[in-house]
């Protein structure tokens, strides 16, 4: 399991790929590096690609993640896109994730098109 961050000055945005089988402590790890390296950009926009990551989380885990992500500083003035494969197996938990999220007023939406999340997250809406 691997992640890579960058930084896409021209756009604000701070965008991250992982590869490989994740499970919950490695997930903790990567958000502990993600959104303090997104705050020292400035950067309130956040590009995930998740199409090569297999998550081996509980559904419990993935319940604990808005509070993670609080604890991060990850507020309701930050955007999430996330590229999923709708078909994949694990599916109905980012979709849980989501509804999860968004009653913790963290805004995720997940894409199929990089293009599209990018759009999105560089949107006023």
């Amino acid at each position: 399991m691997e992640w890579k961050i960058d930084y896409l000055e021209e756009d604000g945005i701070v965008s991250a790929k992982v590869t490989g089988l994740m499970d919950w402590d490695q997930h903790e790890k990567f958000a502990e590096e993600l959104y303090p390296f997104a705050r020292k950009h400035g950067s309130h926009r956040i590009l995930i690609d998740f199409l090569e990551m297999t998550p081996k989380f509980t559904i419990l885990q993935v319940d604990d993640l808005p509070g993670l992500l609080k604890g991060l500083g990850v507020g309701h003035y930050d955007r999430i896109a996330a590229l999923h494969n709708p078909s994949a197996p694990h599916h109905r938990e980012n979709i849980f994730f989501k509804n999860v999220a968004s009653i913790k007023s963290i805004t995720v939406r997940y894409f199929t098109s990089k293009d599209e999340a990018v759009a999105w997250l560089k949107s006023e809406d």
